[in-house]
């Protein structure tokens, strides 16, 4: 895939921009540099979601596609953590997942319709010296059904785009149809599905008739996936976990749907510290579960919270109130002398660029300014300070 001098230019000008590179055929003529320019941008791209496999110089990337959709090494090594045994992975893609699986299971069966694509993880599944992967191109439920092999797993993580480039949502649209291997989970056979983080849970829990578990799986304050565990035992109402990989402690808040249902909402007026629950809480739908922690909800339909006191082992950002009232242009530029904050809006009429135009406000700074319906359903202004311990993960 790469001669030793393509690794070695690559490496010398792994800092420089790719399209200037491509662009000095004369300066060296003896390089592709079309080909290496590709490589040193995928390589920029991928340094903080592969860093070990952007650190093995003789690793060839695919397409920008297949870079997309791949896995983070965080991520690809958490789902590595919940199976064994023998694995299929059907839709195998750039193989990262297929790697780590490596390291846990026994067998791992990659299959991956792209002969290239396919052609290029085998080569550097090589590279990392990974034996115990089998590698097949072609279709993999075609594989499936025609197999004598038997699974432990069946891992699928189907493009989430049809032929014209549009993004689906439901599992009968994706390529492969997520459906049509539901059949082949047995007593012995697990399904691991790893889905777009936009996906809705209620729907896709329906769509898959029930499932086992499911993990909503954030790094760095971000929903990055959804991975659901289906087996012969799944139900319409999995215990969901929230997972921040960037944190020791795992999960840091779970619960299920049905439980959500049935807590009481709680609201009231504003107190001395307003909560931002994270991301992948309010992704798992557990707007009203959050408030076991001792926060009673701004509004039915505002996801921020409150509480009398610092409540600093909750998992998100805790700020304390400044000062309340209008949204009055008078009154919150008196409230903030340095005419700069950060602006956070929810269930408000205007998004924060629009306010900080109105309020002419600059970005930055150590105020934050939250713009929300109260729980008398009027629009309202929280100017805050973040607390020093708060976890911005």
């Amino acid at each position: 895939m790469l001669s030793p001098e393509e690794q070695e230019f690559i490496q010398a000008h792994a800092d420089q921009d790719p399209h200037q590179i491509a662009l000095s055929g004369k300066k060296y003529p003896s390089f592709d540099l079309s080909k290496i320019a590709s490589q040193i941008q995928a390589r920029q791209k991928l340094a903080s979601k592969l860093p070990l496999w952007v650190s093995c110089s003789s690793l060839f990337f695919p397409p920008t596609i297949s870079l997309e959709q791949a896995s983070s090494e965080a991520s690809a090594a958490f789902k590595a953590k919940l199976v064994h045994g023998h694995l299929l992975d059907a839709s195998g893609g750039m193989g990262v997942d297929s790697a780590a699986f490596a390291t846990k299971a026994n067998h791992v069966v990659y299959v991956e319709r792209q002969e290239g694509l396919c052609e290029i993880t085998t080569y550097n599944h090589a590279q990392l010296g990974l034996t115990n992967i089998q590698h097949v191109c072609g279709d993999g439920l075609s594989f499936l059904k025609k197999t004598e092999s038997s699974f432990d797993f069946i891992y699928l993580d189907p493009a989430r785009r049809n032929a014209k480039g549009d993004k689906v949502l439901l599992f009968k649209d994706c390529e492969p149809n997520v459906l049509e291997f539901l059949p082949f989970i047995s007593g012995q056979t697990q399904l691991l599905l790893k889905t777009s983080p936009l996906l809705d849970l209620e729907r896709a829990i329906l769509e898959l008739q029930g499932v086992d578990k499911i993990w909503v799986v954030c790094i760095k304050n971000e929903v990055k996936e959804l991975l659901f565990l289906k087996s012969t035992k799944a139900t319409l109402n999995p215990h969901i976990e929230v997972i921040e990989l960037n944190q020791t402690t795992n999960p840091i808040f779970s619960g299920d749907l049905q439980s959500e249902k049935n807590t009481p909402i709680q609201t009231g007026e504003m107190q001395e510290y307003l909560f931002e629950a994270h991301p992948g809480i309010l992704k798992a739908g557990f707007f009203k579960s959050i408030q076991e922690l001792g926060f009673q909800k701004i509004s039915t339909n505002t996801h921020l919270y409150c509480s009398a006191h610092r409540i600093d082992h909750a998992p998100g950002k805790m700020y304390r109130v400044i000062a309340k009232g209008p949204f009055d242009s008078k009154w919150i530029l008196a409230q903030i002398p340095g005419k700069q904050a950060n602006i956070h809006t929810r269930n408000f009429p205007l998004k924060p660029e629009e306010i900080r135009k109105k309020l002419k406000l600059k970005d930055g700074g150590s105020v934050d300014l939250f713009a929300y319906q109260n729980h008398l359903q009027k629009m309202e202004i929280a100017i805050t300070e973040k607390c020093d311990i708060s976890r911005d993960f």
